[in-house]
């Protein structure tokens, strides 16, 4: 099958949360996001980059999916995740994979308050210098 377009990759990513007030409070002040200004119904938006993302309020009756919610994968890049580890365990997150070193630096994964399964890391390429797919 050709295309006759061509797709960059996601640009913008929004999570289905339960609580919209208490998913922000955590991604403004336990990671520091900093928020869009602009004002959305049922929803906020962070200034993140490369790809910006939004929490948005579900809608009342839908399922909660099993936790931790791993799928799809979401990868948060810092310059030092040991530092990010260390503030996160000091406020109580929960680690669901501990701080190691892998392929994209040192990596951990920690769960949001609705379920989402967060892997921090700090290095963009494997060190041998190839990239490959994750």
């Amino acid at each position: 099958m050709s295309n006759d377009f061509e797709l960059s990759g996601p640009a913008f990513v929004a999570f289905i949360v339960r609580d919209l007030a208490v998913a922000a409070d955590f991604y403004e002040k336990t990671l520091g996001f900093r928020r869009d200004p602009e004002n959305f119904p049922n929803a906020v938006a962070f200034l993140s980059y490369p790809v910006p993302f939004a929490l948005r309020q579900s809608a009342s009756g839908l399922p909660v999916p099993p936790q931790p919610i791993s799928v799809p994968a979401i990868w948060f890049k810092t310059a030092n995740s040991q530092i990010v580890h260390d503030k996160l365990v000091e406020a109580g997150v929960t680690i669901l994979r501990s701080l190691t070193e892998g392929r994209f630096g040192k990596q951990f994964t920690f769960i949001d308050p609705d379920g989402y399964a967060i892997t921090i890391y700090d290095r963009d390429a494997p060190s041998s210098g190839r990239q490959q797919a994750v």
